[in-house]
């Protein structure tokens, strides 16, 4: 796997974890758990008024069971209370074939009350070992596969081929579909600093792909020069930069979840899987991220 397909894997991998929850987040959990154990790890889905007896797959030689939630937004009372629900409901059920039990979750990181709860189940059943799972312990289970086995599991992504070739027809649905939502700017574009990509605090993966779409910036340049309409690139740069400047000032994101949802506002759901497509929308945002349109420009 080159540098590039690593980058474009791990951005898909952010993507996905962001965009799947709920009963989705169960069915991504299971395939990279299948394609990593194979038959050593039993899924198990509802059936009836059965349902699944609180069991979201099963770790046959290592007598693990798997309790899955992935909520679209952390709300602590109903998460401890899933903890607490789908660990009961196991035990009764399943208690004679697991000694360790993982309550799988799609979020950064849990607060402190989360992870109380769960250490109270510890001391309350001090035979099983109880854990979390979240996004960097998947992320370490997909990334150890040979990539046949991340591509089955993340999809197709776009080659280094795909950013060299990129033409002015491929950019076009790309800015008309930003122009759509444009608002009038009167700001000139300021020269990007050296060192901006390290002031906003980005992941390698993160840099990588900006500079690589910094590579065919300057045809985004182009094509805008040649519009009919004048002033339709200061119209897309203030739109981006409003639309960045509220997830910075009304959210908690990071900078690298910021690029990952400017990426889903400029792309078109219908394209996301033209992988031609989605370098354009890369090469369109490191065109304005290079003008200073969005991300900062100075330390805080």
């Amino acid at each position: 796997m080159d540098d590039l397909s690593k980058v474009f894997y791990e951005f898909k991998f952010k993507d996905i974890i962001h965009e799947n929850t709920d009963t989705q987040f169960e069915d991504f959990f299971s395939s990279i758990m299948k394609i990593k154990y194979k038959d050593n790890f039993m899924p198990c889905r509802p059936w009836g008024r059965d349902g699944d007896k609180k069991n979201d797959g099963y770790l046959i030689s290592e007598k693990h069971l798997f309790a899955v939630n992935g909520p679209s937004s952390l709300n602590q009372d109903r998460m401890i209370r899933k903890i607490e629900t789908d660990f009961s409901g196991a035990h009764a059920y399943w208690e004679e074939y697991f000694n360790k039990w993982s309550f799988v979750h799609n979020q950064k990181s849990l607060p402190p009350k989360i992870n109380k709860a769960l250490l109270t189940l510890g001391t309350k059943h001090q035979h099983i070992r109880f854990s979390f799972w979240g996004p960097d312990e998947l992320r370490d289970i997909v990334f150890s596969l040979e990539e046949q086995f991340i591509h089955r599991i993340l999809g197709p992504i776009p080659s280094r081929s795909n950013f060299t070739n990129l033409t002015f027809e491929d950019i076009q649905p790309v800015i008309t579909s930003i122009a759509k939502r444009a608002n009038p700017n009167t700001d000139d574009f300021m020269l990007v600093p050296e060192d901006k990509l390290l002031i906003n605090g980005f992941s390698d993966p993160i840099i990588e792909l900006i500079k690589t779409g910094m590579v065919r910036a300057p045809l985004v340049r182009q094509y805008l020069n040649l519009q009919f309409k004048v002033d339709l690139g200061d119209q897309i740069a203030e739109t981006l930069k409003n639309k960045y400047e509220d997830l910075r000032d009304n959210t908690d994101l990071d900078s690298d979840d910021i690029y990952s949802e400017l990426v889903n506002y400029v792309a078109d759901n219908d394209k996301r899987q033209n992988q031609v497509y989605m370098v354009a929308v890369h090469t369109v945002l490191a065109y304005f991220f290079e003008q200073c349109t969005i991300f900062e420009n100075v330390r805080a």
